[in-house]
């Protein structure tokens, strides 16, 4: 009988270093696991501010193109109506000394034939 619980005992310190050693291998991936899930919170916290900065970005840039694409509009339409009205890019004095100066220039080539 003796022998039948040494080796009864002997089974049950087996199985409860067994234990032991699976609860250990439990904690420590437990452990693995929240590290790697604190890492993962941290990691998305910053790109979650990236994301931010990155549409706040693209907001500004947005208006932006907007306001340029407004501008471009209107010196379009004044060019336009400076084209209709015959004024080009000149106003009327420097016409008037451009005219001045094709005259010249015209009697300056008459002159040298």
């Amino acid at each position: 009988m003796p022998e039948v619980n040494l080796e009864a005992e002997a089974e049950e310190k087996r199985d409860l270093r067994h234990l032991e050693d699976s609860l250990q291998k439990l904690w420590e991936k437990a452990r693995r696991v929240s590290d790697t899930v604190i890492r993962l919170k941290a990691e998305n916290k910053e790109l979650q501010d990236r994301i931010a900065s990155l549409e706040s970005d693209g907001a500004r840039l947005t208006t932006t193109v907007q306001e340029r694409e407004k501008e471009l509009r209107s010196l379009r339409q004044q060019l336009v109506e400076l084209q209709s009205n015959g004024g080009g890019f000149l106003n009327a004095q420097e016409r008037e000394e451009m005219k001045v100066r094709l005259k010249d220039l015209i009697a300056k080539i008459n002159s040298r034939l």
